[in-house]
């Protein structure tokens, strides 16, 4: 990998968003629906769904009302009417646009369903028609903000439509984790300082997150001695993943920058490098690394998996990454830190996904946690993939086995899972 691909693929992977993503791209179709009819008195809004999606937005807070509702979304985006804002569309709500929601969703029809859909895990197609006649229909696939389709009055606009966005998310990939592990060592970063500084940025609102909510869990407040304990890091690193997560979670205004699709997987993925490098005191040459490994160690694990999963991708992601950053702050060896990975994937590889909703929060701060354990554990020796399972010596093949898992062995369980819930 040079610095060419590396760029691209931060590009494809890096974007910024309000609240939990699934519910983001909720208000920002309506919000595209509604700026098309903005001279219109919106009469039906119909939102059709995949499963998967559905499964991930359903029970999530809507940012800036704190409670979850499909419908509160579709109104607010409606409401907002800024397409330009994409999945961050929810950062200019205000307390006005709130009390307006429930006004709003008397006067209009809004249906909303979920159904499988064989070719894709996300889609989302909303038809919203206007007391004068006026229609438009608007269709996200693939990808969040993957626009594949606006009519209005069956007339195509192509100017809100993402240029085979898919395409260019699927044409740069992470080859294998050779190819991370020799970028790292070439340390040439040129072109990744957007990276850095959303790193520091997330890593600074993560720490005034903490201080707001209380308790003493800053690296400023670890003792000398629980500065090598990684056990000790782990519980604080912990409390530097779940904060924020719990943020976006609840539905409260609180922009991050997302990795793969994610927004909690941008908190994890780059919070945890910089809270290790704080607190192992490393100077920035060496913080940067860890980012980078952190960042395409996550992009890597999660382009094997579809954009919406049956698993926990975000989880999974999260703890390899931890796993792998422990593991080089900690002077391993290449193959002790592809052993970190394996063994946390070894503990986690049935860990699934039940819709997004504030429990994820601890999902995801209890990968970190354990992932920084694997790496521990890899460095000190004490335990390594058997090549028994899913797991195999060659981690390149435990991610591909991870993929296969979700895409295809439990691509149909979606549909009990919701079921369930």
């Amino acid at each position: 990998m040079d610095t060419i691909k590396a760029r691209q693929i931060l590009d494809n992977n890096l974007t910024k968003t309000m609240g939990c993503t699934d519910i983001g791209v909720v208000g920002y179709i309506a919000s595209i629906g509604a700026y098309i009819l903005r001279n219109s008195k919106i009469k039906t809004v119909d939102l059709v769904m995949s499963e998967e999606l559905y499964k991930n937005s359903v029970n999530v807070g809507v940012p800036g009302l704190r409670e979850s509702g499909l419908d509160k979304a579709l109104a607010l985006g409606l409401l907002l009417k800024n397409p330009k804002k994409q999945l961050s569309v929810f950062e200019s709500v205000t307390n006005d646009d709130i009390n307006k929601i429930e006004s709003l969703l008397n006067d209009i029809e809004v249906t909303i369903s979920h159904k499988k859909f064989e070719d894709t895990v996300l889609y989302e197609e909303l038809y919203i028609t206007a007391t004068d006649g006026s229609e438009v229909k608007i269709i996200i696939k693939d990808f969040y903000d993957n626009v594949i389709s606006v009519t209005r009055n069956k007339e195509r606009l192509t100017e809100y439509e993402k240029d085979a966005l898919i395409e260019r998310v699927n044409k740069h990939k992470v080859t294998n984790y050779d190819e991370i592990l020799d970028f790292i060592d070439q340390e040439n970063f040129e072109g990744l300082e957007e990276l850095f500084s959303i790193a520091s940025v997330q890593y600074q609102n993560a720490r005034e997150e903490i201080k707001r909510e209380g308790g003493n869990f800053l690296v400023e407040d670890l003792r000398n001695a629980q500065k090598e304990c990684l056990y000790d890091l782990s519980n604080f690193l912990r409390k530097h993943v779940s904060v924020p997560s719990k943020k976006r979670m609840v539905g409260d205004i609180y922009t991050v920058y997302g990795v793969a699709g994610s927004g909690n997987l941008g908190i994890g993925t780059l919070v945890t490098p910089m809270f290790l490098a704080d607190a192992l005191e490393l100077n920035e040459k060496e913080t940067r690394k860890l980012v980078v490994l952190a960042f395409y160690t996550s992009v890597y694990v999660k382009q094997e998996m579809s954009v919406v999963t049956v698993l926990c991708g975000t989880g999974h992601a999260i703890g390899c990454s931890a796993a792998a950053v422990t593991a080089y702050a900690k002077k391993a060896t290449r193959e002790q830190i592809k052993s970190a990975i394996n063994l946390y994937l070894s503990t986690s590889m049935g860990y699934v996904c039940d819709g997004a909703k504030i429990s994820c929060t601890y999902k995801v701060s209890f990968a970190a946690m354990n992932g920084m354990i694997a790496g521990k554990m890899a460095c000190d020796k004490s335990a390594a993939c058997d090549n028994s399972g899913l797991n195999k010596i060659d981690v390149d093949r435990t991610i591909k086995n991870l993929g296969k898992l979700n895409n295809e062995i439990l691509h149909s369980a979606n549909k009990g899972i919701i079921e369930l819930i």
